[in-house]
């Protein structure tokens, strides 16, 4: 049975909370073996694998006796346990079949006004990303009743005024149309529900479903399904605004489920909180790294850092780790913004511009570049004062002829033409493409030092992974487009630095 869920206000004793539920909640109907207390028929769901380890302490504290713990675990890592079924399409075959389906109509060029084929892949991913939101809310209705998908849009759609529902047609007509056509096996939300559903068919014990906020479509499902073999009950956050401090309330209104109002003259300060003004981003950040410092002198150990912005998150990183201290960073930031991205970057704008000289330079000064060859500086300035001293624009042609006199300079050239020329040729699927790059890398002496590099090991990672991903894809795309494609690759893929310690 689904019981009402357990609310439980954000404080800093919420795991004691749990743990206390747990041990003394009848509905568990936990087991004794003598002095010891048996919680294994129980499953425990958390947000994260650092709460389990919260729960089992908390666990620890409540407990008289010696205990077995229950079997705690997320559900993407519960999921994984489970047999696989079909295997859904990854999300970067999905963007580029949708992709090539697009830039098919010229009138959807004309609508977005889209100048390039490319400036269609963005689009493509807004689409999917759209897609797999109607998914999430609409598929768990759909087991139910297959029509229950299309009354919704018709009743959402009447909500809208006929000035409004006339500009939004086709855009609107578009979206679905693009939905009902992913909608199948091979969709990744989908064949998780699926598995989500397989899940809670087979169901073998009570459950705990601890979350910070109601469950979405696809995890109420679950739940419901669960719940008519088992009992199941949710633990949440309170997110009530009289469950609130008033300053915390008033701070973040948005967050709660009320609209309780606070008075002015409940603002006050909380104990533990203090602020401090920062004229910029660059004295935010200092101030913030000084504070830290000053407290781990102070004999605190137990830090964290929530950043807003990751500009500031990345200052203040820089700062600490200059004062020795190593932050273990579990945000990241863009692959796009690492050097290793940038030397690929680099490469495609020498081949897309064929050896404009700036481009070409800023390529050339790449560590990645011919990272084993001797007195690779040397010959880059001989390179670059040739090329400025003879007024080379660019091309490749040109920057050989200015390069005669200088054989070694020279044959560095010359590798970088031969495999441009390799890019420049035709049209080729993803794995061709892939396979272009890979030998690139290997031919101009990058891929060992990207490897050695945490950021460039995980762009050959992301490349391998594209390869493997869209090997059945037979689309071909244009150089631009294969550019384009990576591009949003990097950019939408975060970077982790490894933990120093």
């Amino acid at each position: 049975m689904l019981h009402s869920p357990l609310l439980i206000p954000p404080c800093a004793a919420f795991w004691d909370e749990v743990a206390r539920t747990i041990v003394k909640n009848e509905l568990l109907n936990v087991q004794r073996r003598g002095q010891t207390q048996d919680f294994s028929a129980i499953r425990v769901i958390v947000p994260t694998f650092v709460h389990a380890q919260q729960l089992k302490t908390a666990l620890g504290e409540h407990v008289a006796h010696t205990f077995i713990p229950p079997r705690i675990a997320t559900l993407p890592a519960w999921l994984a346990l489970q047999p696989p079924t079909t295997k859904a399409a990854a999300d970067s075959e999905r963007l580029m079949a949708l992709y090539s389906a697009l830039r098919q109509h010229a009138w959807l060029k004309k609508l977005f006004t889209a100048r390039r084929n490319t400036d269609l892949l963005p689009l493509a991913q807004t689409l999917l990303t759209l897609c797999d939101e109607l998914t999430q809310a609409l598929l768990p209705a759909m087991q139910l009743a297959p029509d229950a998908a299309d009354e919704r849009w018709q009743a959402a759609l009447a909500q809208l005024s006929p000035s409004a529902r006339d500009v939004l047609s086709d855009e609107a007509q578009l979206v679905w149309s693009i939905w009902k056509s992913q909608l199948d096996a091979n969709d990744a939300c989908a064949a998780r529900l699926m598995q989500m559903l397989r899940l809670a068919q087979s169901a073998d014990g009570p459950l705990v479903w601890v979350a910070p906020v109601e469950p979405d479509a696809f995890e109420a499902a679950f739940l419901s399904k669960y719940g008519e073999r088992q009992t199941v009950l949710p633990i949440m956050l309170d997110w009530c605004a009289t469950s609130i401090n008033p300053t915390y309330a008033m701070a973040w209104a948005g967050m709660l489920d009320d609209t309780a109002a606070h008075g002015e003259n409940d603002i006050v300060m909380p104990t533990g909180l203090s602020l401090c003004a920062a004229k910029s981003l660059e004295d935010e950040a200092v101030r913030g790294a000084q504070t830290i410092i000053d407290w781990i002198s102070s004999g605190k150990s137990r830090i964290a850092i929530i950043a807003q912005d990751r500009a500031i998150a990345r200052r203040m990183r820089a700062l600490l780790e200059r004062a020795q201290i190593f932050v273990a960073d579990e945000t990241g930031w863009k692959l796009s913004t690492t050097r290793a991205a940038a030397a690929l970057a680099a490469w495609f704008e020498v081949v897309a511009a064929r050896a404009e000289t700036v481009a070409l330079l800023d390529f050339l000064k790449s560590p990645f570049l011919f990272a084993d060859i001797e007195n690779k500086s040397a010959h880059v300035m001989t390179i670059e004062l040739t090329l400025r001293s003879a007024n080379v624009s660019g091309g490749w042609a040109s920057v050989a002829a200015a390069l005669d006199d200088a054989e070694a300079e020279r044959a560095l050239l010359s590798c970088l033409a031969r495999q441009a020329e390799l890019f420049a040729n035709g049209r080729k699927t993803l794995s061709q493409w892939i396979e272009a790059t890979r030998a690139a890398l290997d031919a101009l002496g990058m891929r060992a030092a990207m490897e050695a590099d945490a950021a460039g090991a995980q762009a050959i990672a992301l490349l391998d992974a594209i390869g493997q991903d869209c090997n059945t894809l037979e689309h071909v795309f244009s150089f631009a487009e294969w550019r384009a494609f990576i591009n949003l690759q990097l950019e939408s893929t975060p970077f982790i630095a490894p933990e120093r310690d």
